[in-house]
């Protein structure tokens, strides 16, 4: 593999590849939230001659075991109709030899899901259901585009809201559908619940730790994020 391709959800977890210098970072697209802006995402990037497809960024944590910051080398996706995508093993294997113990670092399989999962029963029933121990919703839609290209495939997410964390339906509303970030839309709702402004800091701090992750990843990893 000679020309990655790295599928983000979000703005935020696109910046983290600028980590590395321009002249040495993967091709990256940011794709929105949900599987089939990723799919589009992988068709554009396959069409660009990208020869391996990445899914890169924050996750829901499945296990109670997992802080926000975890990273999870996947090593499989479980599929919202019960399928499973492999991982490549040799770039997985690749890039946790590179990370070693500089960071928390799990290898497991993540959960795909087409709706946000954002209660802590929820999260429970879907780690019963899959035996992951994360979940997102790009993952899935960018392994089959990978699986039907006869390409590798690496996931790797970082662990932003744990399992135990709810979260409220207005916060959801701070993301648009290109991946960027709506404030207004979640400082209207706030001022009828100033409350909550404590729940909204701990979130921003956890996902602050997700992202920082993601950059040690890029860092550490390369332009082809551990690949041979």
């Amino acid at each position: 593999m000679e020309r990655p391709g790295v599928i983000t959800g979000l703005l935020s977890e696109a910046e983290c590849l600028k980590e590395l210098p321009a002249d040495r970072r993967p091709a990256v697209k940011c794709a929105g939230t949900g599987a089939e802006q990723a799919r589009n995402a992988a068709r554009t990037l396959l069409s660009e001659g990208c020869d391996g497809l990445v899914s890169f960024g924050v996750a829901g944590g499945l296990d109670p075991a997992l802080v926000p910051g975890s990273v999870v080398i996947a090593d499989g996706v479980r599929a919202p109709d019960g399928g499973h995508i492999p991982t490549d093993t040799t770039w997985a294997d690749g890039l946790a030899n590179v990370l070693g113990e500089r960071l928390a670092m799990t290898r497991a399989p993540v959960a795909g899901s087409d709706t946000v999962l954002a209660s802590a029963a929820g999260k429970r029933e879907l780690r019963d259901s899959t035996g992951a121990v994360a979940v997102d919703m790009e993952s899935h839609g960018i392994g089959e585009m990978a699986a039907a290209a006869g390409i590798p495939f690496l996931a790797v997410r970082a662990i932003a809201d744990p399992a135990a964390r709810a979260i409220p339906p207005w916060v959801l509303k701070g993301v648009d559908e290109d991946g960027g970030l709506r404030p207004a839309a979640v400082i209207a709702p706030l001022l009828a619940r100033p409350w909550m402004v404590w729940a909204l800091i701990g979130m921003a701090r956890e996902n602050g730790k997700a992202l920082g992750s993601l950059r040690r990843v890029a860092s550490l990893g390369g332009p082809r994020l551990g690949f041979g």
